[in-house]
């Protein structure tokens, strides 16, 4: 074989495997994050191509799954960056560290429904509720043990089936992430219903929560009523027990 002929097989061979790269179909892109996620994350109905996308995000637990939204993506190979973008939000930036196993998330905002969390605490099902949580973070690692981190989620326009009040409030969860726990602590921005405790989630025993629900000062307490006995036991006066256990 003469040496031309090497040249122009050398040659044929880095185009096909150019071509192959520039066109990677976008659902590689559901493959990497399935993968770093381990399981819990992962993309369906993509379009496009591996560096530039769409497609909606998947979370899953237990069995069960929830839509988190559309997603959009510019895949930059030179700056091992991932541009993501929510909707209309601010883009996110995603490196993924391929021998650590590992995402991080720079500037991550997106807003989801309240029954994303139905998925980490099946007990939540029966209050009904409804609302969005609007999520905030600077930083995120995420890999397959887990989140570490802490993310900022409102939960705006909080309203549930058991009660005619709309809204009860808005209210802040602060999350923080050590791998293989999430902590969580509630309190209360704003509303006739005030909420404040303290839990965490794992993927083994779920969540389990600890805090309290009454009415704020001045608001009538006979239309909170009927939702607070639904809530929990009377601790003392006015003061319910919001509680929530690892389902076995």
């Amino acid at each position: 074989m003469t040496s031309r002929r090497v040249l122009q097989i050398l040659l044929f061979g880095c185009v096909f495997l150019a071509g192959l790269i520039g066109f990677a179909p976008a659902s590689l892109m559901g493959s990497a994050l399935e993968r770093a996620s381990g399981g819990t994350l992962t993309l369906a109905q993509t379009t496009g191509s591996l560096w530039r996308g769409s497609g909606i995000a998947l979370l899953r637990l237990k069995a069960r799954s929830q839509t988190l939204g559309s997603y959009r993506w510019n895949l930059k190979p030179f700056s091992a960056a991932l541009q993501v973008q929510a909707g209309e939000a601010t883009p996110m930036t995603v490196r993924y560290v391929p021998f650590a196993g590992r995402i991080d998330i720079d500037n991550l905002h997106f807003t989801l429904p309240v029954s994303v969390l139905e998925i980490a605490a099946p007990q939540l099902a029966p209050y009904q509720f409804q609302g969005s949580l609007d999520a905030h973070s600077e930083h995120l690692a995420l890999d397959a043990a887990g989140i570490k981190g802490q993310v900022s989620v409102d939960w705006l326009g909080a309203a549930s089936g058991l009660s005619e009040i709309r809204p009860l409030g808005d209210y802040r969860i602060l999350l923080q992430g050590n791998g293989a726990a999430l902590d969580a602590q509630l309190s209360t921005l704003s509303g006739k219903l005030q909420l404040a405790g303290k839990g965490s989630f794992d993927k083994a025993s779920g969540m389990r929560f600890n805090g309290t629900a009454q009415a704020a000062p001045g608001a009538a307490e006979m239309e909170l009523n009927e939702l607070l006995h639904h809530i929990g036991p009377e601790v003392r006066p006015g003061v319910f027990t919001l509680a929530l256990m690892p389902q076995t």
